[in-house]
Protein backbone atom coordinates (compact mmCIF):
# COMPACT_ATOMS: atom_id res chain seq x y z
CA UNK A 1 0.00 0.00 0.00
CA UNK A 2 0.93 3.40 -0.74
CA UNK A 3 2.04 5.86 1.77
CA UNK A 4 0.17 8.94 2.47
CA UNK A 5 2.52 11.65 0.74
CA UNK A 6 2.87 9.20 -2.44
CA UNK A 7 -0.88 10.66 -3.46
CA UNK A 8 0.03 14.04 -2.82
CA UNK A 9 0.61 16.09 -6.22
CA UNK A 10 4.73 15.61 -6.31
CA UNK A 11 5.60 19.52 -5.67
CA UNK A 12 3.58 19.94 -2.53
CA UNK A 13 6.16 18.71 -0.19
CA UNK A 14 9.22 20.33 -2.05
CA UNK A 15 7.45 24.02 -2.29
CA UNK A 16 8.69 26.42 0.33
CA UNK A 17 6.89 26.85 3.54
CA UNK A 18 5.81 30.43 4.74
CA UNK A 19 6.24 30.34 8.45
CA UNK A 20 4.08 31.46 10.89
CA UNK A 21 4.30 30.30 14.11
CA UNK A 22 6.05 33.35 15.78
CA UNK A 23 2.46 34.23 16.13
CA UNK A 24 1.47 31.73 18.33
CA UNK A 25 4.89 33.00 20.28
CA UNK A 26 3.33 36.72 19.98
CA UNK A 27 -0.42 35.61 20.94
CA UNK A 28 0.92 33.36 23.63
CA UNK A 29 3.36 36.51 25.46
CA UNK A 30 1.20 40.25 24.82
CA UNK A 31 3.95 41.75 27.04
CA UNK A 32 6.78 40.77 23.63
CA UNK A 33 6.50 43.84 21.19
CA UNK A 34 5.01 42.48 17.94
CA UNK A 35 7.55 44.34 15.69
CA UNK A 36 8.41 41.61 13.20
CA UNK A 37 5.14 41.15 10.52
CA UNK A 38 4.22 44.52 9.34
CA UNK A 39 1.00 44.90 11.56
CA UNK A 40 -0.58 48.40 12.21
CA UNK A 41 -0.48 48.67 16.31
CA UNK A 42 -3.72 51.01 16.14
CA UNK A 43 -7.06 48.90 16.30
CA UNK A 44 -9.87 49.46 14.79
CA UNK A 45 -11.84 52.15 15.66
CA UNK A 46 -15.51 52.37 17.56
CA UNK A 47 -17.39 52.80 13.99
CA UNK A 48 -15.80 49.82 12.78
CA UNK A 49 -16.38 47.58 15.64
CA UNK A 50 -20.06 48.50 15.00
CA UNK A 51 -20.35 47.96 11.78
CA UNK A 52 -18.86 44.77 12.20
CA UNK A 53 -21.94 44.07 15.20
CA UNK A 54 -24.15 45.04 13.27
CA UNK A 55 -22.95 42.62 10.04
CA UNK A 56 -22.99 39.97 12.79
CA UNK A 57 -26.60 40.06 13.20
CA UNK A 58 -27.39 39.00 9.53
CA UNK A 59 -24.83 36.04 9.91
CA UNK A 60 -27.07 33.46 9.44
CA UNK A 61 -27.22 35.24 5.50
CA UNK A 62 -24.68 34.31 2.34
CA UNK A 63 -23.11 37.56 1.28
CA UNK A 64 -23.52 39.08 -2.45
CA UNK A 65 -21.00 40.77 -4.43
CA UNK A 66 -21.15 43.93 -2.28
CA UNK A 67 -21.74 46.17 -5.75
CA UNK A 68 -21.90 49.28 -3.53
CA UNK A 69 -18.04 49.05 -1.71
CA UNK A 70 -16.99 47.32 -4.74
CA UNK A 71 -18.17 51.00 -6.65
CA UNK A 72 -17.23 53.22 -3.83
CA UNK A 73 -13.67 51.56 -4.20
CA UNK A 74 -13.49 51.65 -8.12
CA UNK A 75 -14.39 55.72 -8.09
CA UNK A 76 -11.26 56.27 -5.82
CA UNK A 77 -9.29 54.88 -8.85
CA UNK A 78 -11.40 56.44 -11.68
CA UNK A 79 -12.40 52.84 -12.33
CA UNK A 80 -16.04 51.11 -12.42
CA UNK A 81 -17.38 48.40 -9.81
CA UNK A 82 -16.50 45.44 -12.71
CA UNK A 83 -12.67 46.97 -12.45
CA UNK A 84 -12.69 45.05 -8.96
CA UNK A 85 -13.16 41.48 -7.17
CA UNK A 86 -12.91 41.54 -3.02
CA UNK A 87 -10.84 39.13 -1.80
CA UNK A 88 -9.72 37.58 1.54
CA UNK A 89 -6.94 39.67 2.12
CA UNK A 90 -4.11 39.79 -0.77
CA UNK A 91 -3.13 36.62 0.22
CA UNK A 92 -5.89 35.48 -1.77
CA UNK A 93 -4.80 37.11 -4.70
CA UNK A 94 -1.08 35.86 -4.49
CA UNK A 95 -2.57 32.23 -4.53
CA UNK A 96 -5.02 32.69 -6.90
CA UNK A 97 -2.76 34.58 -9.46
CA UNK A 98 -0.11 31.67 -9.46
CA UNK A 99 -2.98 29.00 -10.22
CA UNK A 100 -4.47 31.32 -13.11
CA UNK A 101 -1.10 32.08 -14.80
CA UNK A 102 1.30 29.05 -13.61
CA UNK A 103 1.21 25.10 -14.83
CA UNK A 104 4.08 22.82 -13.55
CA UNK A 105 7.21 23.86 -14.96
CA UNK A 106 5.84 27.49 -15.61
CA UNK A 107 7.95 30.17 -14.41
CA UNK A 108 7.26 33.68 -12.39
CA UNK A 109 10.18 36.80 -12.22
CA UNK A 110 10.46 38.11 -9.01
CA UNK A 111 13.15 40.17 -7.38
CA UNK A 112 15.27 38.69 -3.94
CA UNK A 113 14.24 39.56 -1.49
CA UNK A 114 10.54 39.60 -1.74
CA UNK A 115 7.67 38.74 0.23
CA UNK A 116 8.11 35.37 1.01
CA UNK A 117 4.42 34.18 0.47
CA UNK A 118 4.97 34.65 -3.28
CA UNK A 119 7.74 31.70 -3.58
CA UNK A 120 5.55 28.97 -2.29
CA UNK A 121 2.65 30.02 -3.80
CA UNK A 122 4.38 29.87 -7.04
CA UNK A 123 5.94 26.52 -5.79
CA UNK A 124 2.32 24.88 -5.08
CA UNK A 125 0.98 25.71 -8.76
CA UNK A 126 4.53 23.45 -9.89
CA UNK A 127 5.73 26.50 -10.93
CA UNK A 128 9.42 27.71 -11.22
CA UNK A 129 10.63 30.73 -9.16
CA UNK A 130 13.10 33.10 -10.92
CA UNK A 131 14.38 35.57 -8.33
CA UNK A 132 16.34 37.95 -9.19
CA UNK A 133 18.70 39.54 -6.46
CA UNK A 134 18.18 43.38 -6.05
CA UNK A 135 21.02 46.09 -7.04
CA UNK A 136 23.60 45.61 -4.09
CA UNK A 137 24.32 49.67 -4.14
CA UNK A 138 20.50 50.31 -3.75
CA UNK A 139 18.56 47.94 -3.24
CA UNK A 140 16.65 49.31 -6.12
CA UNK A 141 14.69 45.99 -8.46
CA UNK A 142 17.69 45.26 -11.26
CA UNK A 143 15.44 45.59 -14.17
CA UNK A 144 17.40 44.60 -17.10
CA UNK A 145 18.74 41.33 -15.30
CA UNK A 146 14.62 40.90 -14.86
CA UNK A 147 14.10 41.66 -18.63
CA UNK A 148 16.83 39.71 -19.24
CA UNK A 149 15.71 36.55 -17.27
CA UNK A 150 12.49 36.17 -19.53
CA UNK A 151 12.01 32.97 -21.52
CA UNK A 152 9.34 31.51 -23.22
CA UNK A 153 8.29 29.77 -20.08
CA UNK A 154 7.90 33.30 -18.37
CA UNK A 155 4.25 33.84 -17.22
CA UNK A 156 4.36 36.07 -14.74
CA UNK A 157 6.52 38.97 -13.12
CA UNK A 158 6.15 40.67 -10.02
CA UNK A 159 6.33 44.22 -9.07
CA UNK A 160 6.05 44.96 -5.13
CA UNK A 161 5.29 48.61 -5.14
CA UNK A 162 7.18 49.82 -2.82
CA UNK A 163 8.99 46.57 -2.40
CA UNK A 164 9.24 44.64 0.18
CA UNK A 165 11.26 44.26 2.95
CA UNK A 166 13.51 46.86 0.95
CA UNK A 167 11.09 49.80 1.07
CA UNK A 168 11.97 50.95 -2.34
CA UNK A 169 9.49 52.26 -5.57
CA UNK A 170 9.85 51.80 -8.72
CA UNK A 171 10.75 54.13 -11.28
CA UNK A 172 7.92 54.45 -13.66
CA UNK A 173 9.79 53.86 -16.39
CA UNK A 174 11.08 50.69 -15.59
CA UNK A 175 7.83 49.50 -14.52
CA UNK A 176 6.85 50.59 -18.66
CA UNK A 177 9.19 48.36 -19.38
CA UNK A 178 7.93 45.36 -17.85
CA UNK A 179 4.03 45.99 -19.06
CA UNK A 180 6.09 46.87 -22.72
CA UNK A 181 6.96 42.92 -22.58
CA UNK A 182 3.08 41.89 -22.90
CA UNK A 183 3.60 39.33 -19.72
CA UNK A 184 0.85 39.40 -16.99
CA UNK A 185 2.05 41.42 -14.35
CA UNK A 186 1.44 41.99 -10.81
CA UNK A 187 2.05 45.42 -9.23
CA UNK A 188 1.50 45.04 -5.70
CA UNK A 189 0.44 48.21 -3.54
CA UNK A 190 0.06 46.98 -0.34
CA UNK A 191 1.88 49.69 1.36
CA UNK A 192 0.87 52.94 -1.12
CA UNK A 193 -1.51 54.27 1.74
CA UNK A 194 1.53 55.16 3.30
CA UNK A 195 2.50 57.60 1.04
CA UNK A 196 -0.95 59.01 -0.48
CA UNK A 197 1.10 61.53 -2.40
CA UNK A 198 2.16 58.84 -4.80
CA UNK A 199 -0.78 58.07 -7.05
CA UNK A 200 -1.74 53.96 -7.80
CA UNK A 201 -0.42 52.13 -10.94
CA UNK A 202 -4.26 51.26 -11.51
CA UNK A 203 -4.15 53.72 -14.87
CA UNK A 204 -1.92 51.11 -17.05
CA UNK A 205 -4.35 48.47 -16.83
CA UNK A 206 -6.40 50.91 -19.32
CA UNK A 207 -3.17 50.50 -21.92
CA UNK A 208 -1.69 47.02 -20.76
CA UNK A 209 -4.80 44.69 -20.24
CA UNK A 210 -2.39 42.22 -18.98
CA UNK A 211 -1.18 44.20 -15.65
CA UNK A 212 -3.48 43.64 -12.58
CA UNK A 213 -2.81 45.22 -9.63
CA UNK A 214 -3.43 43.64 -5.75
CA UNK A 215 -4.42 45.96 -2.86
CA UNK A 216 -4.85 44.98 0.77
CA UNK A 217 -6.50 46.52 3.68
CA UNK A 218 -3.80 44.66 6.58
CA UNK A 219 -1.48 47.53 6.86
CA UNK A 220 -2.39 51.08 6.62
CA UNK A 221 -6.36 50.58 7.46
CA UNK A 222 -5.30 48.07 10.49
CA UNK A 223 -6.97 44.68 9.06
CA UNK A 224 -4.45 42.28 9.23
CA UNK A 225 -6.54 40.15 11.13
CA UNK A 226 -9.96 41.06 9.69
CA UNK A 227 -8.56 39.77 6.18
CA UNK A 228 -9.98 42.25 2.97
CA UNK A 229 -8.04 43.17 0.05
CA UNK A 230 -9.28 43.56 -3.31
CA UNK A 231 -7.44 42.98 -7.10
CA UNK A 232 -8.10 45.54 -9.74
CA UNK A 233 -8.18 45.15 -13.47
CA UNK A 234 -9.93 44.96 -16.71
CA UNK A 235 -13.23 43.50 -16.64
CA UNK A 236 -11.76 39.98 -18.32
CA UNK A 237 -8.62 40.03 -15.67
CA UNK A 238 -11.63 40.43 -12.89
CA UNK A 239 -13.55 37.67 -14.49
CA UNK A 240 -10.92 35.41 -14.34
CA UNK A 241 -10.01 36.07 -10.51
CA UNK A 242 -13.30 35.85 -9.36
CA UNK A 243 -13.33 32.08 -11.20
CA UNK A 244 -10.67 31.15 -9.08
CA UNK A 245 -11.85 32.62 -5.54
CA UNK A 246 -13.86 31.00 -3.75
CA UNK A 247 -17.98 31.72 -3.21
CA UNK A 248 -18.50 33.98 -0.45
CA UNK A 249 -14.91 34.25 -0.43
CA UNK A 250 -15.36 37.79 1.67
CA UNK A 251 -17.90 37.77 5.19
CA UNK A 252 -20.29 39.97 5.62
CA UNK A 253 -18.59 41.22 8.46
CA UNK A 254 -15.16 41.90 6.45
CA UNK A 255 -17.03 43.99 3.90
CA UNK A 256 -19.26 46.37 6.72
CA UNK A 257 -15.39 46.65 8.25
CA UNK A 258 -14.12 47.74 4.84
CA UNK A 259 -16.98 50.01 3.83
CA UNK A 260 -16.52 51.73 7.95
CA UNK A 261 -13.24 52.56 7.07
CA UNK A 262 -13.36 53.96 3.77
CA UNK A 263 -15.89 56.22 4.96
CA UNK A 264 -13.92 57.48 7.68
CA UNK A 265 -10.40 58.57 6.06
CA UNK A 266 -9.47 59.90 9.31
CA UNK A 267 -8.66 56.96 10.61
CA UNK A 268 -6.65 55.81 8.00
CA UNK A 269 -4.38 59.44 8.41
CA UNK A 270 -4.04 58.90 12.19
CA UNK A 271 -2.92 55.43 11.70
CA UNK A 272 -0.66 56.55 8.58
CA UNK A 273 0.95 59.96 10.73
CA UNK A 274 1.60 57.88 13.47
CA UNK A 275 3.74 55.49 11.49
CA UNK A 276 5.43 57.55 8.98
CA UNK A 277 6.45 60.15 12.70
CA UNK A 278 8.31 56.67 13.75
CA UNK A 279 9.68 55.83 10.56
CA UNK A 280 11.46 58.66 10.62
CA UNK A 281 12.62 58.48 14.28
CA UNK A 282 13.81 54.31 13.69
CA UNK A 283 15.86 56.28 10.60
CA UNK A 284 18.07 58.82 12.65
CA UNK A 285 18.40 56.82 15.42
CA UNK A 286 19.52 53.57 13.69
CA UNK A 287 21.85 55.99 11.69
CA UNK A 288 23.48 57.63 14.76
CA UNK A 289 24.30 54.30 16.11
CA UNK A 290 26.45 53.81 12.80
CA UNK A 291 23.80 50.93 11.05
CA UNK A 292 22.33 51.72 7.41
CA UNK A 293 18.74 52.11 7.09
CA UNK A 294 16.79 51.98 4.25
CA UNK A 295 13.82 55.07 3.67
CA UNK A 296 10.91 53.68 4.43
CA UNK A 297 7.78 53.73 2.94
CA UNK A 298 6.01 51.42 4.48
CA UNK A 299 5.26 50.37 7.95
CA UNK A 300 8.63 48.52 7.90
CA UNK A 301 12.45 49.79 7.81
CA UNK A 302 15.04 47.28 6.30
CA UNK A 303 18.37 48.09 8.56
CA UNK A 304 22.05 47.10 7.09
CA UNK A 305 23.83 46.00 10.82
CA UNK A 306 26.43 43.98 8.79
CA UNK A 307 28.89 46.14 9.46
CA UNK A 308 28.65 45.17 12.77
CA UNK A 309 29.62 41.94 12.98
CA UNK A 310 26.59 40.20 14.17
CA UNK A 311 24.31 37.31 12.60
CA UNK A 312 20.78 38.67 12.12
CA UNK A 313 19.70 35.37 14.33
CA UNK A 314 22.23 37.19 17.05
CA UNK A 315 19.98 40.63 16.94
CA UNK A 316 17.09 39.17 16.97
CA UNK A 317 17.65 37.07 19.62
CA UNK A 318 19.12 40.13 21.54
CA UNK A 319 16.12 42.54 20.79
CA UNK A 320 13.95 39.64 22.71
CA UNK A 321 16.51 39.10 25.57
CA UNK A 322 17.18 42.67 26.32
CA UNK A 323 14.06 44.70 25.42
CA UNK A 324 11.03 41.79 24.74
CA UNK A 325 10.62 43.03 21.10
CA UNK A 326 10.21 40.15 18.39
CA UNK A 327 11.93 41.56 15.03
CA UNK A 328 12.00 40.35 11.76
CA UNK A 329 14.53 37.88 10.36
CA UNK A 330 15.69 38.85 6.44
CA UNK A 331 18.34 36.42 4.74
CA UNK A 332 21.39 37.53 3.79
CA UNK A 333 21.23 39.87 0.90
CA UNK A 334 24.23 39.97 -1.63
CA UNK A 335 26.05 36.45 1.16
CA UNK A 336 25.82 39.38 3.78
CA UNK A 337 24.19 38.43 7.30
CA UNK A 338 22.95 40.88 9.44
CA UNK A 339 19.33 42.37 8.06
CA UNK A 340 17.26 42.14 9.86
CA UNK A 341 13.47 44.52 9.44
CA UNK A 342 11.21 46.40 11.80
CA UNK A 343 7.85 47.75 11.74
CA UNK A 344 6.70 50.71 14.52
CA UNK A 345 4.09 49.59 17.46
CA UNK A 346 2.48 51.95 19.36
CA UNK A 347 4.92 54.18 21.26
CA UNK A 348 6.05 52.27 24.36
CA UNK A 349 6.89 49.93 22.38
CA UNK A 350 8.90 51.97 19.67
CA UNK A 351 10.56 53.68 22.80
CA UNK A 352 11.68 50.01 24.01
CA UNK A 353 12.89 49.76 20.44
CA UNK A 354 14.90 52.98 19.87
CA UNK A 355 16.54 51.85 23.64
CA UNK A 356 17.45 48.66 22.12
CA UNK A 357 19.70 50.27 19.01
CA UNK A 358 21.59 52.57 21.63
CA UNK A 359 22.11 49.83 24.31
CA UNK A 360 22.76 47.04 21.93
CA UNK A 361 24.49 49.09 18.94
CA UNK A 362 25.51 51.96 20.10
Amino acid sequence: MKELKEWFVPWLLTARDYNTSILDKAWASPEMARLMLNENPIPPSEKVVNAVAEAVRKGNRYPDSMLSLRTKIAKSYDLGPENIALCNGSSEIIDSMMRIFLKPGDEIIMSDPTFGLFPPRAELCGGKVVSIPVREDDLQYDVDAMLNAITEKTKLILIINPNNPTGVFIEDADLKRFCETGIPLCIDEAYLDYHPEIPSKAPLIKTYPQVFLSVTLSKAHGFAGVRFGYVLGTKEMVEAFKRMFLPWNVSLMSMAAAEAILDNPEEIEKKVKHNNRWMDIFFEEAKKVGLKPYQAHGNYMLIDATMKGKTTEEILQAAIDMEKIFLKKIAPIHGKDGYFRVTPGLDEENERFVRFLKNYFG
